[in-house]
């Protein structure tokens, strides 16, 4: 399979108060993911994953061809 585009988006919004809810979006040109998780405010989890998220997206900006 040859992918001509990858698309990964993570939208964080707010549903109430001290909730933060977050859409993981991965679609490439054959397939789309959509999954949604709710965190609370200061939910070690939610910190993990941003910085996984942030570590991840540095990784592929900066991967070399081989």
């Amino acid at each position: 399979m040859e992918v001509e585009k990858i698309k990964i988006e993570i939208r964080k919004h707010h549903v109430t108060p001290g909730v933060n809810v977050l859409d993981l979006v991965i679609e490439t040109d054959e397939e789309k993911l959509i999954k949604q998780t709710q965190h609370k405010d200061g939910d070690k989890a939610f910190q993990n994953f941003v910085e996984e998220a942030i570590r991840i997206g540095k990784e592929l900006a900066y991967a070399r061809i081989e």
